[in-house]
């Protein structure tokens, strides 16, 4: 893991789209030393993810660098997912170029745990990409689905706020044309998608565990996501994530550190674009509910602690008005991710009812 280091900049075609296209050349140009083999190992099919990703073990011509510096054991490679949905997705919404420009341009000069990055390649015309960074030793037994402990989410809290308040109100990220706003209408036309197209398959995963009057929302939900996406474009903007949960989250061991991974999301946006979905969809439901206000109020006096005062009322009404955005990530999964892996049914059920669960709570479900 790494905070800061020299701009990778981003490569052109041709390179491997596949993982059976990877070999020793392309993975010696981002280590910088002679790769003469590999094996590798998908993971995170399961998880959601936009991208295919695997685990490479890599094996070097000689032992070592005479000057005793270190190379990786193994790296993690990260390609687009084989799917024309989703690669049509990122096309219109340019995830797979905003992750990629926001590790070559941002991330590297932002206090805030992230992997470090060895080398990075991408096709405009196609959105497809390919991306070599480090791979971090973690706690496995993170799950999104049986939520993970306050302790943890504090950590996550802790960086967070670290991030939003770096760049909060930034020159720098408006110059960005490729860092999109909430209110984008690329963006908010992929949201519309999701959340018309997304509604009934989500439905169908939940199948008895939604009450009528849940299911009533489907009918308005397009129309009262795009108010909202305009509603918190008029907030205070900083650098987002936006799909900050346990599942794109690294943990050491001992659970005090967390490593944000997976930019794909990143935009200029509201933090509590960020606050909502790590509440609501790392803790569970009972947790959320009792320790809510608390993480809440940490997040405000972190930010505090870096110079950007808001008052705890800003929060809540950012926090509030972000629960639809949380909702329509259930909806997309069925479109952007695989369908047919069961943890994606697992994760889609349990991100839509903790989503709904919150906006009832809050009293924004209708």
């Amino acid at each position: 893991m790494s905070f800061a280091g020299p701009r990778i900049m981003i490569k052109s075609p041709p390179f491997p789209v596949r993982i059976d296209e990877l070999d020793c050349g392309i993975l010696s140009e981002a280590i910088g030393a002679d790769v003469v083999g590999f094996t590798h190992r998908r993971i995170g099919a399961d998880r959601g993810m936009l991208g295919e990703i695997f685990l490479v073990d890599l094996d070097y011509a000689d032992h070592g660098p005479a000057d005793g510096s270190e190379r990786p054991d193994t790296v993690v490679v990260k390609l687009a997912a084989d799917r024309e949905e989703s690669l049509a997705v990122a096309r219109r919404a340019r995830t797979n170029e905003r992750e990629l420009r926001c590790y070559d341009e941002l991330l590297s000069t932002t206090p805030v745990r992230v992997p470090q990055f060895y080398g990075a390649w991408f096709d405009a015309d196609t959105a497809r990409f390919l991306l070599v960074q480090e791979s971090i030793d973690a706690d496995t037994s993170v799950d999104q689905i049986e939520g993970i402990g306050v302790d943890r989410v504090r950590a996550v809290v802790d960086e967070v706020a670290a991030l939003h308040a770096y760049w909060w109100d930034s020159d720098e990220l408006r110059s960005k044309e490729w860092l999109i706003r909430p209110d984008n209408p690329g963006r908010m036309q992929n949201m519309a998608g999701f959340a018309t197209n997304g509604w009934e398959p989500m439905c169908a995963v939940l199948a008895d565990e939604m009450t009528a009057d849940e299911r009533r929302l489907g009918s308005e939900f397009p129309t009262r996501l795009d108010a909202a996406l305009r509603e918190i474009g008029r907030h205070p903007q900083t650098l987002v994530h936006s799909d900050l949960r346990a599942d794109n989250l690294l943990f050491s061991r001992d659970g005090s550190r967390a490593t944000i991974i997976d930019w794909q999301g990143a935009s200029v946006g509201p933090p509590a674009f960020d606050l909502a979905y790590l509440l609501t969809q790392s803790l569970t439901v009972e947790d959320r509910r009792q320790h809510e206000q608390d993480l809440l109020e940490r997040y405000r006096q972190q930010l505090s602690m870096r110079g950007v005062e808001l008052s705890m009322e800003e929060v809540l009404v950012g926090y509030s008005e972000s629960m639809l955005y949380c909702l329509s990530i259930a909806c997309a999964l069925q479109i952007i991710s695989d369908p047919r892996e069961p943890r994606v049914r697992d994760l889609t059920r349990v991100i839509a009812r903790r989503s709904i669960d919150a906006l009832r709570d809050l009293d924004q479900l209708w």
